[in-house]
């Protein structure tokens, strides 16, 4: 419980604040002002001031759990539900007040759309849509709650055991509720909606509170359809629109109207029969037709990185340089190793031991495979282009010293005179493409120009981006120019044939429609 004693403007007395607390909510706020005294007395007022506010708090929780305070709770509910005339801005309001009164750390409230549950409006959220996977629990929630046509609690009753909770489980498990409760309205036998309650706190429902709920829902949902209703436009308000809309065509006057039916209609036909170029539009990335990588031979340092992504470079043009004291250590010891038993074999020849001479042999021998080893990684330190072309990625210069590991990429290389384009086709055009197609490309880096290419091969395999799905298409240029360089990216447009305008601007939309149509009457 926070206090505050403060000075008064002409310093002739002292004024003490403390609020009244309500489960964890501020229910109201005690303040008066008293004569200047010392700080021991001001103490002595504050603990008197705090034995009363425990008397208060314990009445504001009496009346809280009164009936005139849930009657209360109600009428507050229902006047935010008609303050407002748009439908939208009473849901916010009702969930936003619920959330306050009934402590809860989440309120929201769906209506029945078909046969699902749409969240309309929820408690502190200005956006449904930048919360999408809530939304989707929140909605499962409802469901789960109207299709038994019952209340549904979490934590569940001792008593209560054929009640289904495995959406409200799973929506506490993902979004830490610590407690939920959905409770259904309806009107004239009808389920209307839902409202769902959540506390992130250890405080479960207890019955009056359940029965609040229940109350608020039975009380506000309609309310709030009625409203809803009334912005949706209905099939009567559709039938007698276009009634009044074709007196108008047929009657005397608006000649503009007419006009414009007409001047529509024309347009209609004019596309319906006209043809033109079907281009089919994508997004594009410039590679090179052969691209190699240089790896860590083993593990080791960097030494030197003369070389950086974006440099063109000859083929062994030296890109790094690993350090190489340990191995020249380990060539030297080596060395020394193999001329020493050299000398011994001479030594055991000469004696004529042969028994020696075979262990020698076999050791020198041995000898010989570490010194061709250790000469092997020597020359392998330096890190050297494959290929003449461009540096596509790597950059080693800011790491000198750094540990690498063997098998790591450090560069990747592609020539300059060989491109290839990937283009990423809507899986919705895929069957309008075909190798052989021409085409034109633009690049981001170079909007001023067009380069020709010719579509190659479609490989059989869709990636998931932006929601939708891609294929991707192969296609080459056919008049690469020197500007070109590996990792440019920009929009490629494939000339997919003539089409009728009306099927150019349509298609995508009948497509559409058509598969939902299947989808839903099959």
């Amino acid at each position: 419980m926070a206090m505050a004693v403060g000075a008064a403007v002409d310093q002739a007395s002292d004024i003490v604040a403390c609020p009244i607390m309500v489960d964890d909510r501020m229910f109201a706020v005690v303040s008066f002002e008293m004569t200047a005294r010392p700080e021991v007395k001001q103490r002595a007022a504050l603990q008197v001031l705090t034995w009363g506010i425990a008397w208060l708090e314990l009445l504001a929780k009496d009346w809280a759990n009164s009936t005139a305070g849930r009657l209360g709770i109600v009428v507050e509910t229902v006047s935010k539900a008609v303050a407002h005339d748009a439908f939208k801005a009473s849901a916010i309001a009702v969930v936003n007040e619920l959330a306050r009164q009934l402590a809860c750390e989440r309120v929201a409230i769906g209506f029945r759309d078909g046969q699902e549950m749409q969240v309309t409006a929820m408690s502190n959220t200005a956006s449904l849509e930048e919360r999408a996977n809530l939304v989707r629990a929140v909605a499962a929630a409802m469901n789960e709650a109207v299709d038994q046509d019952q209340r549904v609690v979490l934590p569940a009753p001792d008593n209560d055991h054929t009640v289904l909770v495995h959406a409200h489980d799973q929506l506490r498990t993902q979004f830490g509720a610590n407690a939920i409760c959905t409770t259904p309205f309806s009107h004239n036998g009808e389920v209307l909606g839902a409202l769902t309650f959540e506390r992130s706190r250890k405080r479960p429902f207890d019955t009056p509170t359940l029965a609040l709920c229940e109350t608020v829902a039975a009380v506000v949902g309609p309310i709030l359809q009625i409203k809803r209703d009334a912005h949706q436009p209905g099939l009567v308000k559709l039938r007698n629109a276009w009634r009044r809309q074709l007196t108008k065509l047929t009657g005397r006057g608006h000649l503009s109207l007419k006009t414009g039916v007409v001047a529509v209609a024309g347009l209609l036909l004019f596309l319906a029969f006209v043809r033109g170029d079907y281009r089919i539009d994508a997004e594009a990335k410039l590679e090179g037709t052969v691209q190699r990588v240089v790896v860590a031979p083993f593990d080791g340092y960097i030494a030197e990185a003369p070389a950086r992504a974006g440099d063109i470079v000859e083929r062994d043009q030296l890109l790094a340089r690993l350090e190489d004291r340990d191995l020249k250590l380990e060539h030297a010891k080596w060395s020394g190793e193999r001329a020493q038993l050299l000398r011994s074999q001479r030594e055991a020849l000469a004696k004529h031991e042969r028994a020696e001479i075979s262990i020698l042999q076999a050791q020198r021998e041995q000898a010989e495979a570490e010194l061709a080893l250790a000469e092997e990684k020597l020359a392998r330190t330096q890190l050297k282009a494959p290929l003449a072309g461009i540096v596509v990625s790597g950059d080693l210069s800011q790491s000198l010293g750094a540990p690498i590991e063997r098998g790591e990429v450090l560069f990747e290389v592609a020539p300059l005179d060989g491109y290839r384009i990937m283009l990423q086709i809507d899986e919705r055009d895929i069957a309008h493409v075909q190798p052989g197609q021409r085409g034109e490309l633009a690049l981001s880096g170079l909007p001023h120009q067009r380069h020709a290419f010719s579509v190659e091969r479609i490989l059989p395999v869709s990636t998931a981006q932006d929601g939708g799905n891609f294929f991707r298409v192969e296609a080459k240029l056919t008049d690469p120019a020197d500007s070109l360089r590996p990792g440019m990216a920009g929009v490629g447009k494939i000339d997919a044939g003539e089409r009728r305008l009306v099927w150019i601007w349509t298609h995508g939309l009948l497509d559409g429609l058509r598969l939902a149509l299947w989808k839903w009457f099959g």
